[in-house]
């Protein structure tokens, strides 16, 4: 595999036997019901934009539909194919 198709990976994230470990997500807020929270759930705030090309598309359509965020958070499918630009 040459360099230019093989996965780019931070160095951090391969032990020394060569085992991957994921970084700690750096992203820890949540939208969450009620007036006071960093992001409250209302409806119309925010929008979803996924494409089926993404291998995480489905994680974050499935987690909108079991914490009942489907009639808050509208979603908009792009197209999976990437033109050259």
């Amino acid at each position: 595999m040459s360099s230019s198709t093989k996965p780019s990976t931070a160095a951090s994230e391969i032990t020394k036997e060569g085992e991957f470990r994921r970084q700690v997500s750096s992203f820890r807020s949540f939208v969450e019901p009620g007036p006071n929270a960093e992001f409250p759930a209302e409806a119309g705030r925010y929008h979803l934009y996924v494409s089926y090309a993404c291998p995480w598309a489905h994680r974050t359509l499935i987690v909108r539909k079991l914490k009942g965020l489907d009639s808050l958070i509208g979603v908009s499918v792009v197209n999976y194919l990437m033109g050259p630009k």
